[in-house]
């Protein structure tokens, strides 16, 4: 078994194309996640719990430091002022608001605006039962200057949906979906970064499994997949190619965890012999990124 050991890199954390443009720190972001705006027909009670679902959905994945506004003081807003219309359609002062939240330490600011919550009557079988449907949409912004960094939209109705005897029911077994759509959100807007430390073993010239300096502390877990690339300097600017993708066996420590190569262990292995720098990003872990990715 040959070990070729590579200059470690720092590890950091990066929005998807805005990584060139910020800041990026090390470990777990920290990231606020804010009151949601809603629609006048959205009623208070259940949007408050659509939000917590998703702050559910993203503390299930470990890749952030997520903090609930609502245990600020400084940025809690009463129940009674939040359920007004005024509060909800986003009439209170925002650039205010992101100013405490980057001196309370927010590198990352979610906010959310609830577009419809509906629940129909239907009949099935000659009963009937209520179906839900419920669309909002979140953002990933800077803190230091309201820079909007990402948005994405999430529709949960039909086989995303669900159903009850009530429109609280159905409403609350529709929410029920956030925490898996979370997996996206954060796949996307809070990827990890880092390098290859080591190759532990290889075979033929192809390189088998690899040790990276991501681990508990990054969030990283069992099964997590990465793409590899190879890093060049193109005319000042960074360069990168895809040569290889990985999948993690065991999380070994803070920084360090064995992968297994599924795919380039032959790129791998000449860009290390060529010392050229290498980077791996991690990729989406939804169902269908694992079979086809």
């Amino acid at each position: 078994m040959r070990k070729i050991v590579l200059l470690v890199f720092c590890v950091v954390y990066s929005l998807a194309g805005y990584c060139q443009n910020f800041d990026e720190p090390k470990g777990k972001p920290t990231v606020f996640i804010d009151y949601f705006k809603r629609s006048s027909d959205a009623p208070f009670s259940w949007v408050e719990g659509l939000r917590n679902t998703v702050i559910e959905g993203i503390q299930k994945m470990e890749r952030v430091i997520l903090i609930d506004v609502d245990a600020q003081d400084a940025l809690r807003i009463e129940s009674q002022r939040r359920s007004s219309a005024n509060i909800s359609s986003g009439d209170d002062n925002e650039m205010d608001r992101l100013s405490v939240m980057e001196e309370l330490g927010a590198q990352f600011i979610i906010t959310g605006q609830v577009s419809s919550m509906t629940a129909a009557y239907k009949t099935r079988d000659g009963k009937g039962y209520y179906d839900g449907s419920v669309s909002y949409t979140l953002k990933v912004i800077n803190p230091k200057n309201g820079t909007l960094i990402g948005t994405k939209t999430f529709q949960h109705s039909g086989l995303t949906g669900g159903t009850g005897g009530n429109k609280e029911e159905a409403i609350a077994n529709t929410i029920k979906s956030a925490v898996y759509s979370m997996r996206d959100f954060v796949d996307e807007y809070f990827k990890m970064e880092g390098t290859i430390l080591e190759v532990n073993s290889e075979k033929k010239g192809k390189a088998e499994e690899v040790y990276i300096n991501l681990g508990s502390m990054n969030g990283v877990k069992e099964a997590q997949k990465f793409t590899v690339y190879a890093i060049r300097e193109v005319a000042g600017r960074e360069a990168k190619k895809e040569i290889g993708r990985l999948t993690v066996k065991a999380v070994e420590g803070d920084d360090i965890s064995l992968c297994k190569v599924q795919k380039g262990g032959e790129e791998i292995m000449k860009a290390i012999r060529d010392e050229q720098p290498i980077k791996i990003v991690s990729r989406e872990q939804t169902l269908m990124g694992g079979i086809f990715n």
